[in-house]
């Protein structure tokens, strides 16, 4: 089948009741958002300004393909990109990388505006990391052991873990100062330099001595993940991230992950505190509060799952290099 016996049409009340038997199609009535399932919930999602999804349809009008942008960051103009689809029958064609490529387009941005997409390219595969690179994305932070690899049957890795891979396309100019931790300087640097300018400086002050710690969390109990965004620190940071990990030993997370602003100019004594508790580097959560995210992560109760990596990019090679031997000194 060729491009052009596709149509992609942004999800509307026309065709919001197709969306549902396109993930049927793939996950029965097994996917783990429910809301998919049911045309009046999506067009919700949609008209609330949290999804902004499109279908694509064969040259018979029938709905075989889908991808979709949501919300899921401190930054209410950062967009997620996921939910790439395609129904079996069409599986042998172009279209996922047509859906890929869908949403890189400025003109399918949602209109409220966007400072950015991110997507979270699985590495048991190269598919979605190659497709990234392909169309704009670049490659920011690797968090090891993110993703409960019994979740993935269609492609049946072989690794208990699957990492994930964070690319980011900029759409806007950022605005603030960007702190960076001193023990991370260049290697952020190094991630940083494909992006927007932006005025970097060293986080060189000392830890507040007054004001409380803040952040947001999502937990992601199905696959043992739990990602805290903190956007302030303040004199109980170090009671902070001791009761953090002992919550997480209770609730049997494996991937613990910490996204600290950097907007925070106290940001390297953050992080030295983090290392002192075993936590070494995942990379740059671009854009992640309007400012960046420096994102820092352990893996707990076993070893990464390196050999089932797979990455397609010089850049998530070299990450992937220097995450290994920041754990190693860290655990030194």
């Amino acid at each position: 089948m060729s491009d052009q016996d596709f149509i992609i049409k942004k999800v509307d009340p026309s065709c919001a009741a197709a969306v549902p038997g396109v993930f049927r199609a793939i996950y029965g009535d097994a996917f783990p958002v429910q809301y998919v399932y049911h045309a009046d919930l999506i067009m919700a999602e949609i008209e609330a300004g949290r999804l902004d999804s499109s279908l694509a349809f064969d040259a018979v009008g029938n709905p075989v393909g889908y991808i979709a942008l949501y919300k899921n960051s401190p930054n209410p103009q950062l967009w997620e990109g996921g939910n790439l689809l395609v129904v079996p029958d069409s599986a042998g064609s172009d279209l996922a990388w047509l859906l890929l490529q869908h949403y890189a387009q400025p003109e399918n941005m949602p209109a409220v505006g966007s400072d950015g997409i991110f997507g979270e390219a699985v590495c048991h595969h190269y598919f979605t990391q190659m497709g990234g690179v392909k169309c704009g994305f670049g490659d920011y932070a690797l968090m090891l052991d993110q993703v409960n690899g019994a979740s993935f049957q269609e492609h049946g890795p072989e690794t208990e873990r699957v990492a994930c891979l964070l690319q980011f396309l900029e759409q806007s100019d950022p605005t603030g100062l960007c702190y960076l931790p001193e023990q991370y300087l260049e290697q952020l640097q190094r991630l940083l330099a494909p992006l927007r300018p932006r005025t970097v400086l060293p986080g060189s002050v000392p830890l507040p001595v007054t004001g409380e710690t803040t952040s947001s969390d999502t937990w992601f109990s199905d696959a043992g993940t739990w990602r805290i965004s903190v956007s302030t620190i303040g004199i109980n940071w170090p009671a902070f991230l001791d009761q953090l990990l002992e919550q997480a030993r209770q609730r049997q997370v494996v991937s613990l992950q910490v996204v600290l602003s950097a907007g925070l100019d106290c940001i390297t004594a953050a992080v030295q505190e983090m290392r002192q508790r075993g936590f070494f580097l995942g990379g740059l959560f671009p854009r992640w509060f309007g400012s960046d995210g420096i994102a820092l992560q352990q893996v707990l109760g076993k070893e990464p799952d390196y050999d089932g990596i797979k990455l397609y990019s010089p850049v998530a090679k070299q990450l992937l290099e220097f995450i290994r031997s920041d754990r190693e000194s860290v655990l030194a």
